[in-house]
């Protein structure tokens, strides 16, 4: 996809079992196949990482996303989490690489880890929020030029 598409993350408190994951790509695999912006067809694509990371994105150098469109995804994934007891819409977690894996943190468990030492300046962290790809270089950053570095 182009660099500069724009991005849209999701993540998870904890991984999805396979059954869900499996579930949730055939209906990603739909929505993007057939995903409208007043009825012209959006450039899209998704990833699913770790069956916890959810990133949806569009090239709107062919056709913008437009609110209504956007919307949709939202609901879907919305109905997807009420039916499956999930919250792709905690924007309050930190997600942080531990021994190769991420531990999703909310921001009280964060401050704890900080006050331990056991996370630091130089954590590397997911990075949700980059609006495009490009922006989202590796998927990570250190903990200290991210939002959550605040909580320093």
């Amino acid at each position: 996809m182009n660099p500069e598409s724009r991005m849209w993350f999701y993540g998870l408190k904890k991984p999805m079992n396979a059954a869900q994951a499996a579930e949730l790509k055939g209906i990603m695999d739909d929505f993007v196949s057939g995903w409208k912006a007043h009825g012209a067809q959006l450039a899209a694509a998704y990833r699913l990482i770790a069956n916890q990371f959810l990133i949806i994105a569009v090239d709107e150098t062919q056709q913008q996303a437009t609110g209504c469109s956007i919307d949709k995804s939202v609901h879907l994934l919305q109905e997807f989490g009420e039916n499956h007891d999930l919250d792709f819409f905690n924007r309050m977690l930190v997600h942080v690489m531990e021994n190769g894996t991420f531990t999703s943190y909310s921001t009280a468990e964060l401050k704890a880890g900080i006050a331990e030492g056991k996370i630091g300046p130089n954590t590397q962290i997911m990075n949700t929020a980059a609006a495009t790809l490009k922006e989202s270089g590796m998927g990570t950053l250190d903990l200290e030029d991210s939002w959550a570095a605040k909580y320093l």
